[in-house]
């Protein structure tokens, strides 16, 4: 298998973008309850995967049943961990017995405010990171169109997405176990 070069790839995803994305946005929003950023991170990790694979040189010759397969593992990957996390809450009618039996002086951390945090984590970002930040998750624009702002395909702008989340996650890791050792008020 030939790999395809970048200019091929990127046309490729751009197709199956124009000819594919309101099917699978139906598709994962039903699946997803109309959970916003699920389905974004769904339709994003489709478009990923499809890219990487055509990168990588492999055929796909059914360019709908390939991108409908992924997007129907994604779902299933985000309803399990959705499964996985909700046996870490508690309904509301044990909330009240279960909040008695806490003792919440013990937590130093209680005064933080969580918008100088925020705006902390973001000063720490890139000017770059900071620009796709703001468009993705407070303007919460589309891929399509913060790949038109940026003039690069959705692909590219779902790459650069899926490496912030994770910066953002070890980002805020690093904050809290900077508060949590005194070093950061």
């Amino acid at each position: 298998m030939a790999k395809v070069n970048k200019a091929q790839a990127d046309e490729a995803v751009k197709q199956a973008y124009r000819d594919y994305n309101n099917l699978l946005i139906k598709y994962c929003r039903i699946r997803l309850k109309d959970v916003p950023d699920a389905i974004d991170d769904c339709l994003q990790n489709t478009y990923l995967a499809y890219y990487k694979r055509l990168l990588s040189g492999e055929e796909i010759k059914n360019t709908k049943a390939f991108l409908y397969r992924v997007a129907d593992n994604m779902v299933k990957r985000t309803v399990a961990d959705y499964s996985k996390n909700a046996k870490r809450h508690t309904d509301l009618d044990n909330a009240k017995e279960l909040s008695a039996q806490i003792d919440f002086d013990s937590f130093s951390n209680s005064e933080i405010d969580y918008d100088i945090l925020k705006e902390r984590l973001i000063n720490r970002l890139n000017n770059d990171e900071q620009f796709l930040y703001r468009m993705k998750y407070e303007e919460r624009k589309s891929l399509k169109e913060i790949g038109e702002t940026l003039n690069i395909p959705p692909s590219a702008v779902a790459n650069r997405t899926s490496r912030l989340r994770t910066k953002i996650k070890r980002l805020i890791s690093e904050t809290i176990e900077e508060i949590e050792g005194g070093r950061l008020s």
